[in-house]
């Protein structure tokens, strides 16, 4: 027997700090809550754990970043709600005092009206803001261009197609055929074969062309008879033409024209000999003209911004009876020569930090100048004296935003996980209203046309925010769904299971018993060598 070391007594002493130790341990992933409570308990669980904590803590943050997005388009929405009831207003204004029972002094009222109108309109753009930050002043438009060869391009409808004439003109003296003329004629109405039937006119139809040469009265009689056959030939057809409206001009030339705007195709006949081909010269259409609100506009010069930089242009005659394409060349041969005066005046070249890159004009669908610069967005202001640049529409220039600009929403947990959201100036300027003016019939007839376009731009900016606003509300319900998957597998991970720990407590708590009771035995085993002394 060995006295020196108690080596039963040694071992029960290790078991019972090992069952000391679990029963701890045990002790404490209960009250936590965590399997993993230290690096210790699981290295590579705790790395992987604290990267899905991350990624959990980053969606539900996107989720209300989303939800501010949402509450930030509300609210701009709703202020442009506003202002699409007094752009209606203003429309309800303009169709009343259009109507020739009205004096002076009631158009007079009726302007007021519209000015204080217009001024309600700019009150609204320059305050609406969420968080302080302006919403429709512009501020959210987009890039405000970009370096020399970058991709952005801010474009800016100028000028709206006021009317296209369609085909050319005959005098009337040529009259209609004889009875024996009336046949099928196929007429090309933008670029659609539309065939019209005339031999099935009665004789009191016919009758009523035989006016065309007569009377004021009977000669638009015969006209309507015309346009009303036409169109219902293009109906029957079931293309997509327009329909046509016709009219005499001071020459006594007959004119048939298409509601299509800013496209260049005409009316052209394939059989001669009908009642159309009679009246009209085949092939001399003057397709894509406009009347530039039925003014000549003067050699002038203006104002124009470029980003931040001011130049001046000049503008050279053009008259009411230009095409649209000529016009284009116009305007940007104009504006080019003043941006290549601003660069050559200051010594920039291509790729210098100021040097503005030329800009393109062009004519869209819908028959207006669209103005393009890489380098910024483009305003146009007339100098006193002067009206070309708003007989042009240029003043009232709409600023398009440019593709990934305005206000950027982070909707993810991850760089680059962002939405990016625009708010045009929805001011009256930028929304080409500023100078409508209802006090004459013929103003105010324009003044349709003008708020027609300015209720479309709005209509459009909310078309928009209703569509980032429901794509934001799918992603709120994506990263929600996405944060409790997430959060399932951490919990695997980083949870303890309740029930299994329990389990190992009492086995390690009892254990650490039993080797406290074996422990004391254990001490009580060399005593025994006191016994051989007596």
């Amino acid at each position: 027997m060995r006295i020196n070391h108690n080596i039963a007594a040694l071992n029960t002493h290790r078991q019972l700090t090992g069952n000391t130790a679990g029963a701890n341990k045990s002790l404490e992933k209960l009250s936590s809550g965590l399997r993993i409570n230290r690096a210790g308990d699981d290295a590579a669980g705790l790395a992987i754990s604290e990267k899905m904590r991350a990624q959990i803590r980053g969606l539900d943050m996107a989720s209300k970043n989303a939800q501010d997005g949402i509450s930030l388009i509300q609210t701009a929405e709703g202020a442009l709600n506003e202002t699409h009831s007094i752009l209606q207003r203003m429309r309800e204004l303009a169709d009343q005092s259009a109507n020739g029972t009205n004096t002076a002094d009631d158009r007079a009222a009726l302007q007021e009206e519209v000015k204080q109108l217009k001024d309600e309109i700019d009150r609204i753009g320059n305050t609406t803001e969420f968080n302080t930050q302006k919403l429709l002043n512009g501020a959210l438009k987009g890039a405000q261009g970009g370096s020399v060869g970058s991709n952005v391009t801010t474009g800016a409808i100028v000028a709206k197609l006021s009317g296209a004439r369609m085909s050319g003109a005959r005098t009337m003296a040529s009259g209609v055929p004889s009875g024996g003329n009336f046949i099928k004629e196929t007429i090309n109405i933008d670029g659609y074969e539309i065939e019209v039937d005339w031999s099935t006119l009665t004789n009191a139809e016919k009758n009523t062309l035989s006016g065309i040469t007569g009377s004021k009265g009977t000669r638009q009689a015969a006209i309507d008879l015309i346009v009303n056959k036409i169109n219902e030939a293009i109906d029957k057809s079931g293309k997509n033409a327009s329909h046509v409206t016709a009219y005499t001009n001071s020459s006594e030339q007959f004119i048939l024209q298409s509601a299509t705007k800013g496209v260049n195709s005409e009316i052209s006949l394939t059989v001669s000999g009908g009642v159309v081909s009679n009246l009209l010269a085949s092939g001399s259409s003057v397709v894509g003209t406009t009347n530039y609100n039925g003014s000549t506009i003067a050699a002038q010069s203006g104002d124009m911004r470029i980003g931040n930089i001011n130049l001046q242009v000049a503008l050279t005659q053009i008259s009411g009876g230009i095409t649209m394409e000529s016009g284009a060349a116009i305007i940007a041969s104009g504006i080019n020569a003043a941006i290549s005066g601003y660069n050559a005046g200051n010594g920039y070249t291509s790729g210098d930090a100021n040097f503005i890159e030329k800009v393109s004009v062009t004519v869209s669908k819908d028959g207006r100048f669209e103005v393009s610069s890489p380098t910024g967005p483009i305003t146009f202001t007339d100098r006193p004296g002067n009206t070309g640049f708003a007989d042009l529409g240029l003043s009232s220039a709409q600023t398009e935003a440019a593709a990934g600009g305005g206000m950027t929403f982070q909707i993810g947990a991850n760089r680059g996980q962002t939405i990016s959201f625009a708010i045009g100036d929805m001011r009256s300027a930028a929304l080409g209203i500023s100078s409508v003016d209802i006090s004459t019939a013929s103003q105010a007839s324009q003044a349709l046309d003008t708020l027609d376009a300015a209720i479309k731009n709005v209509s459009a900016q909310r078309s928009k925010m209703g569509a980032v606003q429901n794509r934001l509300e799918h992603t709120i319900n994506n990263l929600q769904t996405a944060s409790e998957n997430l959060t399932a597998a951490e919990s695997r991970i980083r949870d303890v299971d309740m029930a299994k720990e329990m389990m190992d407590f009492t086995k390690s708590n009892i254990l650490s018993q039993a080797a406290q009771a074996m422990l004391a035995q254990a001490n009580q085993q060399p005593q025994g060598v006191l016994q051989l002394l007596r």
